[in-house]
């Protein structure tokens, strides 16, 4: 018994000594905790207002989420490469907030614009000054939260991010519907939009009391000299997002609002694997940037970590997926439980499409960068709108061949011709 006990202990020791391990559990009981806040909020959401709501406002959202990608200019992957070794943290911080921040506004206003000739429905919503305000607003706000999240990660503050993300952000999300009844779809997203912002301006608050160096705009050279870097990782991230963007649409526009409500519930639901896997990827990245040896190693254990996790996920998943939505209401269940099963294990394909990026951006071509996603995300399109008028089965599907078509192109790129070193180059 105590040879056993010793060896757990061992064991347990290990584990809380390697910081993949370590942050990638923080960030699991992050996603967890906000998951649990997110399907409370949906929960109430599809009890206070028609299917029909629950699905323009979860596009809304979806958009919103995807604009927030879109601003981040490449930045969130920058700093996991140069906060390390920054010179000026502080004031990568608050440039890359303000910069982030502003592209957020810029594109949202850009997409509701749009909206009257891409969806006439979401344009009905979204379409007063007021409204187009604080959806630039909320948008912001998301893009900012979404950088924090990356420099919690690159300064080894995985703890904050757990209770700000996991806690706060929750709390706030589920009191806001009540306080917003009757606003409609608007009011849906405006109180997933407007806890966000809350955590956003609450993680910014706490990074900059654990960064050194004066508070400007004026960025280190290090930050300066990944321009190239950051370029060419948000080329790839908005490739990665824009099925997340422009599905709600395809779903929509062939099937209804209905269906697109039933979709959108299944995608949240799943939202929780595919949150885990992003949060692994993320740390074994960040690792792996932080290794200046044996990054093969580091990788391979990233690698497997990640189809662990979404493989163990994505059988769960399918198991509860009737159990999940019978929880938002009996139509959720009856419409959506097929479609949530196969976007259980379109997520093993994401996972492995995100081991495959990471391989890219440690390799840094960018070339390859930017054409391995280029070809996951056309054959993800292309799939998704011939498939649409069939069910939303079939969208789900074409999201997970497309991560699986990205992810073996990077494999084999990064096995051959694009390989990258065992040992950390040295920054410029």
């Amino acid at each position: 018994m105590t040879t056993l006990t010793t060896a757990v202990g061992g064991k347990v020791r290990a584990v809380r000594a390697d910081p993949m391990l370590t942050n990638s559990a923080l960030m699991l009981a992050t996603t967890v905790l906000m998951a649990g806040g997110g399907a409370v909020f949906w929960v109430i959401a599809a009890r206070l207002a028609t299917p029909g709501d629950v699905g323009v406002a979860g596009s809304l959202v979806a958009a919103g989420d995807s604009l927030a990608l879109f601003a981040q200019l490449g930045l969130n992957i920058a700093v996991l490469r140069t906060m390390p070794t920054s010179s000026r943290r502080a004031a990568d911080v608050v440039t890359a907030s303000v910069v982030v921040a502003a592209a957020g506004a810029a594109f949202a206003l850009v997409y509701v614009l749009l909206l009257p000739l891409t969806s006439p429905r979401l344009a009905d919503v979204v379409g007063s000054p007021v409204t187009i305000g604080l959806f630039c607003v909320l948008v912001a706000g998301t893009a900012l939260n979404v950088l924090s999240d990356s420099i919690f990660l690159a300064i080894d503050r995985v703890r904050s991010y757990l209770w700000l993300n996991g806690v706060l952000m929750g709390v706030v999300k589920c009191v806001l519907p009540f306080l917003l009844a009757g606003a409609g779809a608007f009011g849906l997203y405006g109180s997933v939009g407007g806890a966000v912002l809350c955590c956003a301006l609450a993680s910014v608050w706490v990074i900059l009391r654990h960064v050194p160096g004066r508070r400007s705009l004026s960025p280190s050279p290090e930050l300066l000299a990944s321009r190239r870097f950051a370029a060419a990782g948000w080329v790839t991230y908005v490739l990665t997002v824009v099925p997340l963007l422009v599905f709600p649409l395809i779903v929509i526009n062939a099937l209804g609002s209905s269906a697109g409500g039933a979709y959108f519930i299944s995608f949240q639901v799943v939202g929780l694997l595919h949150a885990v896997v992003l949060a692994v990827s993320s740390s074994a990245y960040a690792e792996s940037e932080r290794a200046l040896h044996h990054r093969h190693r580091v990788v391979r254990k990233g690698g497997l970590t990640l189809l662990v996790c979404s493989l163990a996920g994505a059988l769960a998943m399918s198991v509860a997926a009737p159990y999940f939505l019978a929880i938002f209401g009996q139509h959720y269940a009856d419409t959506g439980t097929t479609t949530l099963r196969v976007l259980s294990f379109a997520v093993v394909g994401a996972a492995f499409n995100y081991w495959s990026m990471m391989r890219l951006r440690l390799a840094s071509n960018l070339a390859a960068m930017i054409g391995v996603q280029l070809v996951s995300t056309v054959v993800m399109l292309v799939l998704a709108v011939a498939l649409a008028p069939y069910g939303t089965v079939w969208v789900a599907a074409a999201w997970g061949i497309g991560h699986v078509v990205g992810g073996l192109l990077g494999l084999v790129l990064t096995s051959t011709v694009v390989r990258f070193p065992d040992d950390a180059p040295v920054m410029p």
